[in-house]
């Protein structure tokens, strides 16, 4: 008998038939692909649910589902570093919908990261008819899917009163019914925690009273039952199928419901395609998140427009008992006022549908008005569908220029002499040749590179071939680098012209940059070294903590031992830190303006890091 088996018979001998509570279906081989080859203990699931995720009413949060799925995979993946990332919203799946879309400008956050998707959505979608739950929750399937074909999903089902009612009258609830319908489709595991309470509940082993308070959240007694559920399903899941050698990709089938439209998005108010009229200021701070910035009006009759291909418009807006009501019309319809909430006291996300059914194939226009006295906070429109690419037919350098030229300009003036200890360097860009630069950081390295400060460089210095080289390791500094010879790998087989080092990683640590320096000196005496301080990261971090527009000298600090260790072993140097802080200071415009998320830059913020860099390579 194998395992799979073995298992199953060692539920009925339980009383507790695996059939009736989860289906194993495709499994999720990739999903225990990433956690056995777990190297850097950075393996998240990322669970979207409500109050029941968030463990509301426990008096033991450890008791909360998604803890208990994360300690039962434990038992078979010891060593992976398994992190729950728990996105509670309104809205349900409808919601879900958009939320997990790539390209979350105003949010900055970044839901469908992980590597296995845990989709509860059942307390919330009992709200709408289950013909409108079912659509968006296959388009919440496939969009996951879309955002990276290796991400393994499961459906989870928890109990609310009706389906209680459902189970005792002997039927299955009819979400359930459209929820397992779709999990078939996609061949994804599905756990109805909902069935397996209503069975202990029904057979007298707990009162609905004692394993709900308030109908919907577990007490730590439902809780403990939700967890035993999770644990036999998690031993189903882990012994159904073998650990892949690797992981392959999803194939996505066409939709189980052909109304089902999977191009949920969050269109952000700073697209260009979102036009103004009247007083609106951008870039401001939110009161709440996960918005990083807001789009900030009190005038009435400011409007914005879009125009965009899709079956479903609406918005998401931040909204108050100060907030201005709001009036919008579709395809020049009669403007219809969208009013604000009477329960709404403290600051809150709004997300809402203002037109569905519409013809996908044609182009519609939405009008959003200020209707009232009060503050209009826009964070984004919610679209199902499409707008036309503002950056279209541009190569990279014309859509680098076009997000620079919406930016106020830098006003940086470099210090003489920065070139003394990179002669061959300048020669080349001067000269002309092939110029090898590495970058050896992290990924606020990466944002370095993707500011394309090359195609900036190699504009003012045409005659030079600039090959940027980008050696880089998530949230991994010099102190990394410099032991066991990885400079061989990350380093020296580049065979750099200029090695630059820079990032938010190295833990202050100047002297392990120094050790970096001179391992790859002491191979490759030519390479010249640019350092860089570090720019962006999380508000805590000591650099924006404690910042000063030039170097602090009274007191030992990163930036001043990376100037020190710069002169001592001869290196360029640029306090990116000075420059960087004092223009989004100056900006008039919050922090996350410039944000891709609580750490990394966007597109605006990547241009802040090319154009000091064009800046401080030109003459």
């Amino acid at each position: 008998m194998n395992m799979r088996w073995l298992v199953a018979a060692l539920m009925l001998v339980g009383g507790v038939r695996a059939a009736d509570f989860y289906q194993v279906r495709g499994g999720i081989p990739n999903a225990q692909y990433f956690l056995k080859n777990d190297k850097v203990g950075n393996q998240y699931q990322f669970y979207i649910g409500n109050s029941v995720l968030a463990g509301t009413g426990l008096k033991d949060a450890n008791l909360r589902y998604s803890a208990q799925m994360v300690k039962s995979f434990k038992k078979y993946f010891p060593q992976a570093g398994i992190h729950e990332t728990r996105h509670m919203q309104p809205g349900g799946s409808w919601f879900g919908l958009y939320r997990v879309s790539k390209g979350q400008a105003v949010f900055g956050e970044v839901i469908a990261s992980g590597y296995l998707a845990i989709l509860d959505f059942a307390a919330d979608d009992r709200s709408v008819p289950v013909e409108q739950a079912q659509l968006s929750l296959e388009g919440l399937v496939r969009q996951i899917r879309l955002y990276r074909p290796t991400h393994s999903e499961m459906l989870l089902y928890t109990l609310t009163p009706e389906m209680l009612a459902d189970y005792r009258a002997g039927k299955t609830p009819d979400y359930i019914k459209a929820g397992e319908q779709i999990a078939d489709h996609y061949g994804i595991p599905s756990v109805n925690l909902a069935q397996y309470a209503a069975q202990k509940i029904i057979a007298g082993e707990i009162a609905f009273e004692k394993f709900s308070a308030d109908g919907l959240n577990p007490t730590d007694a439902g809780a403990k039952i939700y967890g035993d559920a999770i644990a036999k399903f998690v031993d189903a899941l882990m012994t159904a199928y073998p650990v892949p050698d690797k992981p392959v990709n999803y194939k996505l089938p066409p939709p189980l419901f052909p109304q089902t439209d999977d191009n949920g998005r969050i269109i952000a108010y700073e697209d260009p395609q979102v036009k103004q009229s009247g007083h609106w200021q951008p870039g401001q701070a939110s009161p709440i998140g996960p918005f990083r910035h807001v789009l900030v009006s009190s005038e009435k009759g400011a409007s914005l427009s879009l125009k965009f291909k899709g079956s479903e418009i609406g918005l998401i807006d931040v909204v108050d008992k100060d907030s201005a009501a709001l009036e919008f019309s579709v395809d020049g319809a009669p403007l219809q006022k969208l009013a604000v909430p009477k329960d709404v006291a403290a600051p809150t996300m709004r997300p809402v549908s203002l037109a569905k059914n519409l013809d996908r194939k044609v182009e519609h226009e939405i009008i959003l008005k200020v209707a009232s006295a009060g503050t209009a906070r826009m964070g984004g429109y919610l679209l199902n569908g499409t707008v036309a690419d503002a950056f279209a037919g541009m190569d990279t350098l014309q859509k680098i220029d076009a997000i620079y030229a919406a930016m106020d300009p830098l006003k940086f003036q470099p210090p003489a002499g920065r070139f003394a200890n990179i002669p061959k360097t300048m020669q080349k860009l001067r000269e002309g040749g092939e110029l090898r630069m590495v970058l050896l950081g992290d990924s606020i390295m990466g944002n370095t590179s993707g500011s394309q400060f090359e195609l900036l460089l190699m504009r003012a210095y045409p005659k030079c071939k600039l090959i940027k080289i980008p050696s880089l390791r998530s949230s991994t500094g010099c102190k990394y680098y410099k032991e066991e010879n990885r400079v061989q790998d990350y380093v020296l087989k580049h065979h750099p012209d200029l090695l630059v080092i820079g990032g938010i990683s190295n833990g202050g640590d100047a002297e392990a940059v120094r050790s970096v320096i001179q391992q790859v000196r002491a191979q490759q005496p030519g390479v010249e070294v640019l350092l860089l301080t570090p720019v962006f990261g999380a508000m805590r971090d000591e650099h924006i903590k404690t910042f000063t527009r030039e170097i602090d000298t009274t007191k030992p600090n990163f930036r001043w031992n990376m100037q020190k260790v710069a002169a001592e072993e001869q290196c360029a140097f640029f306090d990116m830190t000075g420059p960087w802080w004092a223009y989004i200071q100056q900006s008039g415009k919050t922090y996350g303006w410039f944000m891709g998320d609580a750490v990394h830059a966007n597109a605006r913020g990547c241009q802040i890091i090319g154009r000091l860099l064009e800046s401080w390579f030109k003459e």
